[in-house]
């Protein structure tokens, strides 16, 4: 269950980002979860919500995950495309030389606290 390493590493970000705002709580994270980063949602929040929130100053925060689909470009005719199905074929040529330009990442999208 690699998601709780990556929880870890996002709620560290949050951490020092409440500390630069000087929070002492922090109300509301928002994850932006890649379609195609390989983290399982599930997980992902279990992580935060089992393991890492209790006893600290985001004890009790909302966690909102917002997935973020997955956006393709074409090396060969440079269409714009989101791929179907994890399919990855240019549906204007058909070539599969193709370049992911979103929907890979995770990160810290923002937080909210008092």
């Amino acid at each position: 269950m690699h998601e709780l390493g990556i929880a870890k590493s996002l709620f560290e970000i949050a951490l020092q980002t409440a500390k630069k705002n000087k929070l002492t709580k922090i109300t509301r994270i928002s994850i932006k979860l890649g379609e195609a980063s390989g983290i399982e949602e599930g997980f992902l929040k279990h992580s935060f919500v089992d393991h890492l929130f209790p006893n600290t100053i985001a004890s009790g925060c909302k966690l909102e995950i917002v997935v973020e689909k997955v956006a393709a470009i074409c090396k060969k005719c440079s269409a714009n495309f989101s791929p179907k199905e994890m399919v990855f074929c240019c549906p204007s040529c058909n070539e599969q030389s193709i370049e992911i330009i979103s929907g890979k990442d995770v990160y810290v999208n923002f937080i909210e606290g008092e």
